[in-house]
């Protein structure tokens, strides 16, 4: 049984509580939460599932002398100060905020050394990086060869997303000016994806034998509301005219040419443009590899709630691998191959 505490309670964290809750082989021992209404608060009731006798706590120094084999973090940005604090307690560490591929990264060497002094491991998982950017470009590159360009894509829709601080954040309902590619805020979001679609980059282009030379924004769209929207889910209103799409587009650069491209998709309603989601039915997921041959993927119908889902289960199915595997800052190629930690026969209402 692996004992696991949970840092942090947010959206996706809340499914992580709950599918620790349910696996024989996980013991929560405890919640780690930044939000004082939510000190001592049971997490079952955090989470939704009812009490599970574990307290949430704001004391970071009493989670930190616990005995457990693995922290999920998930914090709502990168902190690697955290990260380090928590392999030297002598606890490994699963995040979606970091640790895909971090060589090259200033972390890179603080974090190796924590994982050294606390015998621990680190990885990253999630969607994007962890899923459709890295790891399923790398499985799909197994059947094809004379690999050229690697081009993913995410979209989002937000009417059902109840987080509405994240989407304030992204800019949803902000003048169109404080939004635009010269902005403050483009800035600031701009370092945040090029951390992530930097690990990608540089983690399929390492795995391909080829050298990532730089990484740039190489497209950011913004889109009006046509009318005043209002978003169920977060209650957050947009009014017409301000930002309503976010459309990003990253891409590294191998000997000068575009190799490996992201594109994200923010938007509150569909329709919003020509090239744009224009429906539900539309997939969130997108992945084409120039090779011999060309392979064209396109998955997932999810929904807002099914793509947490995924992000969650990733993560604890991560749990067995990275606590068993040698200390380090380990990447996906350097772990076990990874399935799901529970199967059930179907039944005849499956």
């Amino acid at each position: 049984m692996y004992r696991v505490i949970q840092w942090y309670s947010g959206t996706i964290a809340k499914k992580q509580i709950k599918l620790l809750a349910e696996h024989p082989d996980y013991e929560l021992v405890a919640v780690v939460t930044q939000s004082p209404e939510k000190d001592g608060v049971d997490a079952g009731e955090i989470a939704g599932i009812g009490p599970i006798g574990v307290r949430a706590t704001t004391d970071v120094a009493a989670a930190l002398a616990l005995d457990a084999d693995c922290v999920l973090l998930n914090p709502p940005f990168w902190d690697g100060d955290l990260a380090a604090r928590i392999l030297r307690s002598g606890k490994n560490l699963v995040t979606p905020s970091g640790g895909f591929d971090l060589r090259g990264t200033p972390f890179h060497a603080e974090l190796s050394a924590a994982c050294a002094e606390g015998g621990t491991t680190l990885t990253g998982g999630g969607n994007m990086p962890g899923l459709l950017n890295d790891v399923m470009p790398l499985v799909l590159s197994g059947y094809t060869t004379n690999v050229r360009r690697v081009w993913t894509r995410e979209r989002n829709f937000h009417r059902d997303y109840a987080a509405g601080d994240v989407l304030q954040l992204l800019g949803f309902g902000a003048p169109l000016e404080e939004c635009g590619p010269d902005s403050q805020r483009a800035q600031m979001l701009g370092m945040a994806f090029h951390w992530y679609e930097g690990q990608a980059a540089h983690l399929v282009t390492d795995a391909l034998g080829l050298k990532l030379d730089e990484l740039r924004t190489t497209a950011w769209d913004i889109l009006p509301a046509p009318h005043e929207l209002h978003l169920p889910a977060s209650g957050l209103t947009i009014p017409k005219g301000t930002a309503a799409g976010m459309r990003y587009e990253f891409t590294g650069f191998v000997a000068g040419e575009p190799w490996h491209t992201t594109v994200v998709e923010h938007v509150a309603e569909l329709g919003l443009g020509e090239g744009w989601q224009q429906s539900e039915d539309d997939p969130e997921f997108s992945i084409r590899i120039d090779g011999d041959p060309d392979l064209r993927v396109d998955f997932a119908h999810l929904g807002v709630d099914g793509l947490i889902q995924l992000n969650a289960a990733r993560i604890v199915n991560l749990i067995g691998p990275v606590c068993a595997a040698e200390p380090g800052c380990r990447t996906i190629l350097e772990l076990p191959f990874v399935t799901a930690n529970a199967a059930v026969v179907p039944t005849a209402a499956d």
